[in-house]
């Protein structure tokens, strides 16, 4: 008999972490963080230790105590046995970090099911961050020695044994295409989310059959996938729903087009427009490629945006733009010595930057190009790219355009603090627009409605109390715990 322990993701929004078992087969349906829970014991400068394995997510919750899951080079090294492999795959609904960003944990020979937009979002991830918890698509083994020419005992480094930079196990799924875990058979299904790749999943068990939506909308620029899921929903006899409900408490909704015109609107006529949108909704980044479009503006976005363009463009389920349109420039930040915009020998300026934004240097603007001209452009300004804005120095009349979620707990209404501290000193006027990624209470309701499933269980929310009002005894919550 199936059966689902959801690890992750139950009264909170994210960190899904969904065990379904069936028949001696074990397997994931999303391995994601936790942002509530992280966030209580850890922040931007208090992180979990790397050279304590995954002791420090065990200890405080984050991830769940499995054995023949996590990477051995971690576990040897925490002093814990060698475990063998009990796992068989990882189902991916998306690249969002609630739902993927534990990836980085996991055994490098653990197979991982995705679609492809998902495995480009993943690779960009892997090699454009700096941070510590980011070897999503391939895994560098560490706390290995060799003995070196002198006799004595050295670290293996990428550079002395690039052997130890290893490739996952992924296996890119079509839409539409039926595949195999062991017993278990799983469809999955392209949906509308605020990324592209967004997967939902009809899974077939020996004892009946689960829907898992991962998460989901109606309103964006692929609202008719998700009708095209519902509807194959439809067709099943589902046994289990388990459905995301991150806007149960909510009604209304909006669209990309609505987001579109308002940042025609919101534009500087003569200052700098600075834009800030989430890096890897490319939906988002093309309503702003579309507004600059209409109003003749040039949109000037990052080597990070370039790259993960780059990987997307083959990707016939994403919609990015072209990297050679005139209305795209790519935008060099500066970087260590800071060289970009002066006379330099370029092989030295060149050192400033990483292998892989390298190959866009010779096809780059900087800052000096922004500032000679603010009302030409409109400037893709993350919180990471606000020191960028000294060098610019906006003119009277400038505008930041903020297009992110609006703050949801303390930490992030401390960062927003920050950021409106900047703003305020450049003087940039804030307009805010945005839609988002998740479908509304009406919506999800009417969802359950036409799927008609037996049971349902309700992640990626915290007012699961709405679906037992709608649904009674049908709404069932069910959770093992991680320690």
């Amino acid at each position: 008999m199936a059966q689902i322990k959801v690890l992750g993701g139950l009264n909170e929004i994210g960190g899904n972490k969904i065990l379904l078992e069936d028949e001696g087969t074990k397997i994931f349906l999303d391995f994601g963080m936790s942002f509530g829970q992280a966030g209580k014991f850890f922040s931007e400068f208090l992180q979990p230790r790397k050279c304590n394995g995954i002791g420090d997510f065990l200890e405080m919750g984050l991830l769940p105590d499995l054995k023949g899951l996590y990477r051995r080079d971690y576990l040897k090294h925490m002093g814990r046995k060698p475990e063998d492999i009990d796992f068989q795959g990882v189902i991916l609904s998306h690249a969002h970090a609630d739902h993927a960003a534990y990836v980085h944990h996991l055994r490098q020979d653990i197979p991982i099911h995705c679609s492809k937009p998902t495995y480009c979002i993943l690779k960009a991830l892997n090699d454009t961050s700096r941070t510590g918890f980011t070897e999503l698509t391939e895994m560098r083994t560490t706390f290995e020695t060799y003995t070196n020419t002198k006799g004595t005992k050295s670290r293996k480094t990428t550079r002395t044994h690039p052997e130890i930079v290893k490739p996952r196990k992924f296996k890119i799924f079509d839409f539409g295409k039926k595949f195999k875990v062991d017993s278990i058979e799983i469809i999955p299904f392209n949906v509308d989310h605020s990324l592209p790749g967004a997967t939902g999943f009809v899974i077939h068990t020996s004892s009946g059959t689960i829907v898992y939506t991962g998460d989901f909308r109606f309103h964006g620029r692929r609202g008719e996938k998700t009708e095209e899921f519902m509807q194959a929903c439809t067709d099943e006899d589902v046994d289990k729903l388990i459905i995301e409900g991150t806007r149960i408490d909510e009604k209304r909704f909006r669209t990309e087009k609505d987001v579109e015109k308002e940042v025609g609107n919101y534009c500087s006529d003569k200052g700098l427009t600075a834009c800030n949108w989430p890096v890897r909704d490319t939906d988002r980044m093309m309503s702003f490629v579309n507004a600059a479009k209409d109003i003749g503006k040039k949109l000037a976005i990052s080597l990070k945006q370039a790259y993960l363009v780059e990987l997307l463009k083959d990707c016939k389920d994403a919609d990015v733009p072209s990297l050679d349109d005139d209305l795209i420039e790519l935008y060099a930040s500066r970087k260590s010595w800071g060289l970009i915009g002066r006379k330099c020998d370029y092989r030295i300026l060149t050192q400033d930057y990483d292998k892989w934004e390298k190959p866009y240097l010779d096809q780059t603007i900087c800052y000096k190009d922004v500032s000679d001209n603010q009302g030409k452009y409109m400037f893709f300004c993350t919180n990471f790219d606000l020191q960028e804005l000294i060098d610019i120095k906006p003119v009277k009349g400038s505008v930041y355009i903020k297009s992110v979620c609006e703050p949801f707990d303390m930490e992030m209404e401390l960062d927003w603090e920050r950021v409106k501290h900047w703003l305020d000193h450049f003087a940039l006027d804030v307009r805010r627009t945005h839609v988002s990624g998740h479908a509304s209470g009406p919506q999800l309701k009417d969802f359950v409605e036409i799927v008609n499933p037996r049971n349902i269980i309700p992640v990626h929310t915290e007012h699961a109390d709405i679906w037992r009002k709608w649904f009674g005894k049908k709404t069932q919550t069910t959770r093992i715990k991680s320690k």
